[in-house]
């Protein structure tokens, strides 16, 4: 028997004790926005799961816990491209790390995917009864009953971290005079500490140590508790849009819009968009909008003018390209760019989305960051 349903409406507390009583085998999937996560079941029992969402694959846990470097990383992926051969398999070919050490860090990465769906206020769920995965997965015995426990935990915990860092866009910094009061600091707070510089926010540290939201989050605001940071006020750099009122009589326009720039056909959305900017100048979704277009323009160009094989080369001195407002993706994929990796390495390595990588490799191109050989 499937079930189907959205988060909001039955959490998965709910449901991952109704697969358990009922001795599911099978694959619960859940999806939002982009991302995609499964969790498998044999016999009422979490054995594994696994995300489309690139922060949380493998190589970026190995990368997290120093297990590999990004240039091994690399060549591993490499490999996998080549071979068709699991990433794990090659690493253990390749001596990097054991046995042991591959099943601990794929029982974590499970373990990080289903806590972080707790987090998750919707998304829809779907289970697919007597349903597995025809590739190989590793298989371990994951205690549901501690799978909920840690992941309300969790949850709870998030509550309270939102109240004092809101978003991902949050920049901290440091308070100079308590921390000198502090020292001498773990080892632990001190890396966190170096990479507070009051402009770069909680996703781009994210990205940068490779962990994920919530633990990022989770350390910032045990540092905030005992005063070693603060949040800056950057309240006035964020877009405040009026609510809409409830009858909306250009709605129907805007849903073409958005179905216009979801099927890429972007210059009849463009003419729509016009039409609106004409009879309703001030409509709160038209800069959105207009966004969007200009968003999907960008990947369309990217996708076209960008060759996987081209590397990158920086074309502005490193002093002027810490002073561009650039993204925590921006930031990163700068940061790897050192005239050997070619585009398709740095993307690989990279905790995002392979379009995020590509539309930033198009704006640096025009901006005259970058050139190509």
């Amino acid at each position: 028997m499937s079930i189907s349903g959205n988060l909001s409406t039955m959490n998965l507390s709910e449901i991952l004790q109704w697969l358990q009583m009922g001795q599911k085998t099978g694959t619960l999937q859940i999806s939002q926005g982009m991302v995609t996560k499964e969790i498998y079941f044999k016999g009422g029992n979490v054995c594994s799961a696994s995300s489309s969402d690139p922060s949380e694959f493998m190589g970026q846990f190995l990368l997290n816990s120093n297990k590999l470097s990004e240039r091994q990383l690399k060549i591993a992926l490499e490999m996998q491209d080549r071979d068709k051969e699991m990433l794990g398999s090659i690493l253990l070919k390749q001596n990097i790390i054991s046995k042991d050490e591959l099943l601990k860090i794929l029982e974590q990465v499970s373990e990080e995917i289903i806590y972080d769906l707790f987090l998750w206020e919707e998304g829809k769920f779907e289970f697919k009864d007597g349903q597995l995965p025809e590739r190989e997965i590793a298989i371990f015995n994951m205690d549901i009953t501690h799978l909920i426990l840690e992941g309300v935990r969790r949850s709870d915990e998030w509550s309270r971290i939102r109240a004092v860092f809101p978003n991902e866009e949050v920049v901290v910094k440091l308070v100079v005079p308590q921390i000198l009061n502090s020292l001498p600091l773990h080892v632990n707070e001190t890396g966190l500490l170096r990479l507070v510089d009051g402009r770069r926010n909680l996703k781009g540290i994210a990205l940068e140590i490779r962990s994920n939201l919530f633990n990022v989050s989770k350390a910032f605001y045990d540092l905030y508790e005992a005063g070693l940071v603060a949040v800056g006020d950057y309240s006035a750099n964020f877009l405040r849009v009026e609510k809409e009122e409830t009858l909306d009589p250009s709605e129907s326009q805007i849903r073409k819009i958005e179905m216009l720039i979801s099927e890429g056909k972007l210059d009849k959305a463009q003419l729509e968009i016009d039409k609106l900017k004409t009879v309703t100048p001030k409509h709160p979704k038209l800069f959105m909008l207009t966004e969007a277009c200009q968003e999907k323009l960008l990947e369309t160009t990217a996708k076209q003018m960008i060759k996987f094989s081209a590397i990158p080369q920086l074309s502005m001195a490193v002093e002027e390209i810490t002073k561009l407002p650039l993204s925590p993706e921006e930031g990163f994929i700068v940061s790897r760019i050192n005239g050997v990796w070619d585009v398709k390495s740095i993307m690989k390595i990279a905790p995002f989305d392979e379009t995020v990588s590509l539309k930033t490799f198009k704006k640096f191109l025009d901006d005259g960051v970058i050139t190509f050989r």
